[in-house]
């Protein structure tokens, strides 16, 4: 995984030298450059990661989700996923395991609503006020049969991860091959930490259509795992989306505090908590909501640790 992050860093820096050379073409800039990047490429993969983030919320981070798997709170069997990403420094300060794709559930809603806006932007769909319930039910509500209205309003599914796959290449995680199934039993579908966190990173800076009115959406009152129940205070603002379904625990969004000096300070918040072994009935050995409490739980308690971390950074 870290592997991948090297090499997603390999491309984008050559991609950006490239681009440079077309402006200015001076060769022995541009052999200087490469060896840069050549020599960064093949840096040991820890010693890479130690350089661009900070360990110190990381390393809490993760002595936190060991001791509950000392604890046997967290099986075995239960895969974890953290990014946290500061937006007014552009500097991501969390990555735990963010390439590894995991079960979408309702997180799934997001990128449905932007093959939505997208094809709205292209004229190839229109905004309609019948959208407009539809849209607010899916995200507020997370509600599947107004997720599978906009699936099938944009053609099935394979055409719904055509439209991502073509337009939003970096979303390397995220597969949308079902409609929710009745029952909301969707396992099949997927995404990451990664993509989640490049969806938000793309949202705040308005790389995406109609980024405002998605945040608008994501903003209105909702349930939550990473500001509700929290020691957050009451004023920060949030837009986000979970997932839940037996198997995942999942939330990401963005919230945005004032610092001391009264500055708007966004960070994007991205955990995942999952178990495929419970996707099987016969692997259920708690009722649906004990086991979504206790993982909601967890993301509560890291969330909080993210925030205490940036509101003093």
């Amino acid at each position: 995984m870290i592997g991948r992050a090297i090499i997603r860093m390999c491309t984008d820096k050559l991609c950006a030298l490239r681009q440079s050379v077309n402006v200015c073409w001076r060769p022995e800039r541009y052999l200087s450059a490469l060896l840069v990047i050549l020599t960064a490429c093949f840096l040991p993969a820890g010693a890479l990661r130690a350089s661009t983030l900070d360990s110190r919320l990381e390393a809490s981070i993760d002595r936190y989700i060991k001791k509950y798997r000392r604890s046997r709170q967290l099986a075995s069997t239960e895969r974890t996923s953290f990014v946290v990403y500061d937006l007014s420094r552009q500097k991501k300060v969390v990555s735990i395991n963010e390439d590894r794709p995991m079960m979408a559930a309702s997180l799934i809603k997001n990128f449905v609503m932007l093959a939505y806006f997208h094809e709205v932007k292209q004229r190839r769909k229109v905004h309609t006020d019948k959208n407009r319930r539809q849209l607010r039910l899916m995200i507020q509500k997370s509600s599947n049969p107004a997720t599978n209205y906009f699936i099938r309003l944009l053609g099935g599914p394979r055409r719904v991860q055509r439209i991502l796959r073509v337009n939003y290449p970096y979303f390397q995680q995220t597969r949308i091959v079902e409609y929710i199934p009745a029952g909301g039993r969707t396992y099949r579908n997927m995404t990451s930490a990664h993509d989640l966190n490049r969806f938000y990173v793309q949202l705040w800076n308005g790389n995406l259509p109609y980024s405002e009115k998605m945040k608008w959406y994501l903003k209105l009152p909702n349930g939550d795992y990473i500001y509700k129940k929290t020691r957050i205070p009451a004023s920060v603002k949030v837009y986000n989306k979970t997932g839940t379904v037996y198997g995942l625990v999942a939330d990401s969004g963005i919230l945005v505090f004032k610092d001391s000096r009264g500055r708007t300070r966004p960070y994007v918040f991205t955990g995942m908590i999952q178990d495929r072994t419970k996707t099987n009935r016969r692997n259920r050995y708690q009722s649906f909501g004990a086991w979504v409490t206790r993982r909601a739980n967890i993301l509560r308690r890291v969330s909080e640790k993210a925030y205490d971390y940036l509101v003093n950074y």
